[in-house]
């Protein structure tokens, strides 16, 4: 195999086919993991049953952002995907630390589920989740630097989406020396950056931006 190949409707596309139903298996099997992962609460009665789901109520939230994470990724990949026209060894293997990180999201999940109060669980799911973006990023400078993009995709466009993956990822690589001077804080701020990148999201992959940047 040569290092880059960019034939249209050939190999390549071929290629990157195999990568994104594979990259879709591992995603569906990441959220089957994580929702097995969700505690189940226990009772004698239905007061009880109820006492037990408000106390585990910290821990199904921290599945709704594992959620958003994998499927903020997953949304991602697929939208860079769409507009990969070549293939190159370095991608696959970029696309493998890719999947990596997906796997390991719902086990720094469970640790910081279990292990709420230490440091460690949140240093190691903003290490994690930081980490699988860092693959997406380089993916994309990679695919930049090597002209593996089809036409439409502008460099206007994918400079933005390369900087809309940089924000929440810089966040969450942020958040980890914060999580050592407060906790709580550090979560509550993954939070917030999935719902700025949710806003940001329309702006940095409608191509409507950047035709009507270039009217005025």
């Amino acid at each position: 195999m040569s290092e880059a190949s960019k034939a249209p409707g050939g190999p390549a596309a071929a290629d990157n086919e195999r990568l994104v139903f594979f990259g879709d298996a591992v995603v569906a099997i990441a959220l089957t993991l994580l929702a097995l992962e969700l505690p189940v609460p226990h009772g004698e009665s239905d007061a009880e049953v109820w006492r037990a789901f408000r106390e585990h109520l910290p821990d199904y939230a921290m599945f709704l952002l594992s959620f958003a994470v994998i499927a903020a990724y997953w949304v991602t990949h697929k939208w860079l995907f769409g507009r990969i026209g070549g293939f190159s060894p370095r991608l696959l293997w970029l696309n493998f630390v890719w999947l990596l990180g997906i796997i390991l999201v719902p086990f720094a999940t469970k640790v910081l589920i279990e292990d709420s109060p230490y440091q460690l669980s949140a240093v190691l799911y903003a290490s994690v989740v930081g980490g699988t973006g860092l693959a997406l990023i380089n993916s994309v400078r990679h695919c930049r630097t090597r002209g593996l993009l089809r036409p439409h995709a502008t460099p206007e466009i994918m400079r933005r989406f390369q900087l809309f993956l940089t924000i929440p990822t810089a966040a969450f690589l942020l958040s980890i020396p914060f999580a050592f001077v407060s906790l709580s804080g550090a979560k509550y701020s993954w939070a917030v950056v999935f719902v700025l990148s949710a806003v940001a999201a329309r702006w940095a992959t409608h191509p409507r931006a950047h035709s009507s940047s270039q009217r005025s």
